[in-house]
């Protein structure tokens, strides 16, 4: 796979490099995400600095909404208004 840098001029894709290719050959067009470029050159620019050694990698996940129980009885906020008497 080649890979060409580009400029969008607002009408077309110019390619910042010259490549040969015959007529009507498939191309893919990855536009990169700013936001992950900004963080990246963030933590380079840490690791350039000499604050940080590396970058571990996010182990977060996405947080789930629990799922719902169902209540026996009374419901809750009326066990809490009399508890509270």
């Amino acid at each position: 796979m080649l890979k060409v840098k580009g400029i969008y001029d607002g009408a077309k894709i110019v390619l910042l490099d010259p490549v040969v290719l015959q007529p009507n050959t498939m191309v893919e067009v990855l536009i990169p995400d700013q936001a992950a470029e900004q963080e990246q050159a963030y933590w380079r620019r840490l690791r350039e600095a000499g604050l940080i050694t590396s970058v571990r990698a996010s182990r977060r996940q996405p947080r789930q909404a629990p799922a719902p129980v169902q209540v026996v009885g009374e419901p809750i906020s009326q066990t809490i208004i009399e508890e509270r008497r």
